[in-house]
C-alpha cells in the first residue's frame, strides 16, 4: 500500500501548523469585522468581547493543505482519498455556513440540529465507502447504516460545541481525540489516512497558540461543531481486527469527556423539564436550554483557573482513551482492567460531579411519592418488569449449570423448567406482597425479606422439577439456586435505585467540610441524638429545595464519646468549644440546632459561640405537641 513517505508527512504538517498560526493571527482582526465578536454575559467566563472565527481558520488550514498536497502532487493521488476530501469539503462547507450564522447572529436550536443532520447525510450521500457499514462484526442494511452514521455525527458535533466553554478546553480535547484517532490509524496500518488526522491536529494546535488562557481568540459555534464532525467522519471504519471491543470502546476513546458532558446535560435539563412541569410552570426548552452547570463550570466552581481545569478535563480524556487501550491490545483479557477502571471513575464521578443531576432527581422522586394517582402505573411496570427479570434469571442459571445445553445429561436445559421457575418465584412474589408496597423508601427489612422469599422459590421450583424425575440430582438445586440470586438482584434493583439516589444526593451536596466558597452555607448541626438522626432521615427524603442553599457538613455534640465518630456519613467533630478551629479552617455560615427542649442556657450558650464566630443559629424540630380542642375539652 502507498504512503506518505516522512518527509511528506512532516511537510503537511508542518505547514498545516505554520498556516494555521498565521490566519488565526489574521482572524483575530477580521472576527470583529465580521460580526463574529462572543460578548460577555451571565453563562460566560470571560469577561471583554472575543473574536470568535478559530474555528474558520482551522478549517481553511486544513482544506488548503489537503488540496493543495492532492493538487500540487499528483503523486499523492493514491494516497489522499479524494472522494472522502470531497464529502468532507461538501459537508463542512455546509456545517460552517450554519455555525457562521449562529456565531453571527444566533440560530433556533431545532434549525440548528436541521443543519446538522443535513450537513452528515450530505457525507453520507458522497462517500459511499459507508454504504456497507458494519458493527459488532454485522453488515448493516443502508438505511441503517445511514441512521447510525447520522447519530454518531449530530452526537459528536454537539458534544464538543456543548464543552467549549474555557479557553483551550475544547481544541485541547479535539487534540487528544485527534492523537488517539492518528494512534489507531497507524496500528491498523493506515499510515496515510492517520498523517491526514495528524495535518488536522496541527492545525488545531496552530490555532491554541491564540487560545490558551488568556485567550485572544475563540473557535466559535462554527470551529467546534466542524471539528466535532471531522472526529465523527474520521473514527467512522476504525475498528481494527477486535472489531467488538472496538466498537464499544471507540466512541468513549475518542470523546469520553464530551460524551460525559451530553449525558449528564442530557439528564439534567430532562429532569428540570419534568420538574416544571410538575411544578406548572414554563418549561424553558427542554434539553436545548443553555445552563451553566457544565463540567468545566463545575470545576471552576472548586476554586481552579480556567487553565488548570483545562488541564484536568484533558488528563481525564487521556485516561479514558488509555483504558480504552488496553482491551483494544490486549484483547478480552485487558477489557476486566477497562471495566474495573470505569466503575472506579464512575462512583468517583457520581458522587463528586453529579450533584445537579442528584439533586433534580431526588425532586422528582420526593414529587412521585407525593402523587397516588401514579402508583397503579408503577405496580404495573414492576410486574412486567420482574417477569422479563426472573425469566433472565432463569435462563442465565441454566446457561450458567449446562453451559448452554452441552451438559444436559442433567436435564435442566429445558424450556418447561424455565416456566415453572418464573411461575414459581412470581408466586412467591406475591405471597410476599410485593406488589402492595410503594417502593419509593424501602427498609433493609423489606429486602431481607424479598431475598429471602425469592431464594425459598427458586429451592420449591428445583423441588418440583426434581419430583417430576426419576433421579434427584444436586444440579436440579444448584441451578434454583442461582437463579433465584441472580433474581434477587434483579427484582431489587430498580426498588433500590430511588434510596441509591437519595443517599448520593446528600452524599454529593453534604456530609463534607469544604474550603471553597461556592455560594452554599456551610452548617454544622448541633446535637447528634435521635434529633440527628432524625433530621438525617428529613434531609434524605425531604424536597432538596428545602435545603438548597445549605451544605450540611457535619455534627456537634458535647459527648465527648461521640467526638471524630460518624453519624450516618456525617462526621462528629466535637462539641461547641471546636467551632473557633472549624470557623479558622472552614468558611461556616451557621449552627443548626437538633435538639428538642433545648435547656436555656444551652441554647445562650450556642448563641454566645455564635456571636463570637459570626454565624447565624437555626432551630429544627418536630415533636409531638398536644393540641387543645377548639370546643374547649380535652382532646
Amino acid at each position: 500500500m502507498e504512503t506518505f513517505t516522512p518527509i511528506y508527512a512532516a511537510a503537511f504538517i508542518a505547514t498545516a501548523f505554520f498556516v494555521s498560526m498565521i490566519l488565526t493571527r489574521i482572524f483575530i482582526v477580521v472576527g470583529p469585522r465580521l460580526g463574529l465578536m462572543d460578548e460577555p454575559d451571565e453563562r460566560r467566563v470571560h469577561q471583554v468581547p472575543i473574536p470568535r472565527a478559530g474555528g474558520i481558520a482551522i478549517w481553511l488550514s486544513y482544506l488548503i493543505i489537503a488540496w493543495g498536497g492532492a493538487l500540487v502532487f499528483p503523486h499523492l493521488s493514491g494516497i489522499i482519498s479524494y472522494q472522502g476530501l470531497v464529502a468532507f469539503t461538501a459537508s463542512s462547507s455546509l456545517l460552517m455556513v450554519v455555525g457562521f450564522i449562529d456565531d453571527r447572529q444566533g440560530m433556533r436550536a431545532l434549525l440548528k440540529l436541521g443543519g446538522q443532520l443535513a450537513a452528515a447525510l450530505l457525507y453520507f450521500s458522497l462517500d459511499p465507502s459507508l454504504w456497507g457499514m458494519s458493527i459488532l462484526g454485522y453488515d448493516l442494511p443502508l438505511v441503517i447504516s445511514c441512521i447510525i452514521f447520522t447519530g454518531w455525527c449530530v452526537l459528536l458535533i454537539n458534544a464538543f460545541n456543548l464543552i467549549d466553554g474555557l479557553d483551550g478546553l475544547c481544541s485541547g480535547l479535539v487534540l487528544v481525540s485527534l492523537f488517539v484517532i492518528a494512534g489507531l490509524e497507524f496500528v491498523n496500518g493506515r499510515g496515510s489516512t492517520a498523517v491526514m488526522v495528524l495535518t488536522m491536529a496541527a492545525a488545531v494546535g496552530g490555532f491554541m497558540r491564540f487560545n490558551l488562557n488568556p485567550a485572544k481568540i475563540f473557535l466559535g459555534d462554527a470551529g467546534s461543531m466542524m471539528l466535532g464532525f471531522f472526529l465523527a467522519t474520521s473514527a467512522t471504519q476504525i475498528g481494527g481486527e477486535k472489531a467488538v471491543i472496538g466498537s464499544i470502546m471507540l466512541p468513549i476513546a475518542i470523546a469520553g469527556v464530551p460524551l460525559l458532558d451530553v449525558l449528564l446535560a442530557v439528564w439534567r435539563r430532562s429532569a428540570r423539564g419534568h420538574l416544571q412541569k410538575s411544578h406548572g410552570e414554563e418549561q424553558s426548552g427542554g434539553i436545548f436550554t443553555a445552563d451553566k452547570d457544565h463540567l468545566h463550570h463545575r470545576f471552576l466552581a472548586l476554586g481552579l483557573t480556567q487553565r488548570k481545569v483545562a488541564y484536568v478535563l484533558q488528563g481525564l480524556a487521556v485516561l479514558l482513551a488509555t483504558l480504552c487501550f488496553v482491551p483494544l491490545i490486549m484483547g478480552g483479557r485487558g477489557l476486566v482492567i477497562t471495566l474495573c477502571g470505569f466503575v472506579v471513575l464512575g462512583l468517583f464521578g457520581i458522587r463528586h460531579f453529579a450533584r445537579v443531576e442528584l439533586l433534580q432527581t431526588g425532586s422528582l422522586l420526593h414529587l412521585a411519592v407525593k402523587r397516588r394517582n401514579k402508583r397503579r402505573g408503577l405496580r404495573s411496570f414492576y410486574y412486567a418488569y420482574d417477569i422479563v427479570a426472573l425469566t433472565s434469571a432463569g435462563f442465565l442459571a441454566m446457561v450458567i449449570e449446562t453451559n448452554f445445553g452441552a451438559r444436559n445429561e442433567l436435564g435442566v436445559w429445558s424450556v418447561n423448567y424455565l416456566l415453572l421457575f418464573v411461575i414459581v418465584q412470581v408466586g412467591s412474589l406475591q405471597v410476599l406482597r410485593i406488589y402492595r408496597r410503594v417502593w419509593s423508601r424501602p427498609a433493609i427489612r423489606e429486602f431481607f425479606l424479598v431475598a429471602v422469599g425469592l431464594t425459598v422459590g427458586g429451592l420449591i421450583a428445583s423441588s418440583i422439577w426434581a419430583a417430576t424425575n426419576d433421579d434427584v440430582t444436586w444440579s436440579d438445586f444448584r441451578c434454583g439456586f442461582i437463579g433465584a440470586q441472580l433474581a434477587i438482584w434483579l427484582v431489587l434493583l430498580p426498588r433500590a435505585i430511588p434510596e441509591v439516589v437519595r443517599e448520593l444526593a446528600v452524599d454529593s451536596k453534604h456530609r463534607k467540610l469544604t474550603k471553597s466558597r461556592d455560594g452554599e452555607k456551610q452548617v454544622l448541626v448541633y446535637g447528634a441524638g435521635k434529633m440527628g438522626n432524625l433530621f438525617v432521615d428529613y434531609l434524605k427524603n425531604s424536597a432538596p429545595a428545602e435545603f438548597e442553599k445549605f451544605k450540611i457538613s457535619g455534627f456537634l455534640d458535647e459527648n465527648e464519646n461521640l467526638k471524630n465518630r460518624m453519624l450516618q456519613g456525617f462526621q462528629i467533630h466535637g462539641g461547641l468549644d471546636c467551632i473557633e478551629d472549624l470557623k479558622g479552617k472552614y468558611p461556616l455560615h451557621g449552627i443548626l440546632v437538633a435538639i428538642s427542649d433545648m435547656p436555656e442556657e444551652g441554647m445562650q450558650r450556642v448563641f454566645e459561640v455564635a456571636s463570637q464566630s459570626d454565624l447565624k443559629v437555626y432551630q429544627w424540630q418536630a415533636d409531638l405537641t398536644p393540641l387543645e380542642s377548639p370546643l374547649g375539652e380535652s382532646p
